[in-house]
């Protein structure tokens, strides 16, 4: 049986370093792959949305069907999150959603946006203050799968997709948004 680590002999140290199969590897590209289709699904027209996507690293999508999509100021997560930088901000969006997540610089006022995924339900039900839940008759610009780092002006994956129909939790993400408009009102009443 091969052995499931490899030797990091770099410095003569015998340290072990865990070793991926190759099948497991190509088994989550392969998912990740079909959580991309899965998504396309939700474009006028697929084609051009796959062709967006590969030259400008988002798409025109059509929440609704598959998925509804809640849109949140920066300044709530951030807040909720004692964060004010979204690349710091994914580690624990990723622990606390369970579902994908993108950032959006120029959403509300300029402030930057993030918005969530959830099941298509609770984005037909959603009414927190203060954030928006997008139209089903709307276009929103969504990401690439891949575009999972900081990009200069364009939307990009803080929480990536982890596979075809694996949304947000409505339940933890309102959580995460009251804590974020609870941090906001507390710390309004230590500067009054």
């Amino acid at each position: 049986m091969p052995d499931a680590h490899a030797r990091d002999d770099e410095e003569g140290s015998a340290a072990l370093a865990p070793v991926l199969p190759t099948a497991s590897l190509e088994a989550r590209r392969e998912w990740h792959m079909a959580a991309g289709r899965w998504l396309l699904s939700a474009a006028r027209s697929i084609p051009k949305a796959s062709k967006d996507w590969e030259e400008h690293g988002s798409a025109w999508l059509r929440p609704g069907a598959l998925f509804g999509a809640v849109i949140i100021p920066a300044g709530l997560i951030h807040a909720a999150l004692g964060l004010d930088d979204p690349a710091a901000c994914a580690p624990p969006l990723a622990e606390v959603l369970g579902g994908p997540m993108f950032y959006s610089y120029d959403d509300f006022a300029r402030q930057g946006s993030y918005t969530a995924l959830v099941p298509v339900s609770a984005g037909q039900d959603w009414g927190m203050p203060g954030t928006v839940a997008h139209s089903h008759r709307g276009l929103l610009l969504v990401p690439a799968p891949g575009v999972i780092e900081p990009q200069e002006r364009d939307p990009w994956w803080v929480v990536p997709l982890d596979g075809p129909d694996r949304l947000c939790s409505p339940d933890r993400l309102a959580a995460l948004i009251r804590l974020g408009r609870d941090a906001i009102r507390t710390a309004g009443d230590g500067d009054a």
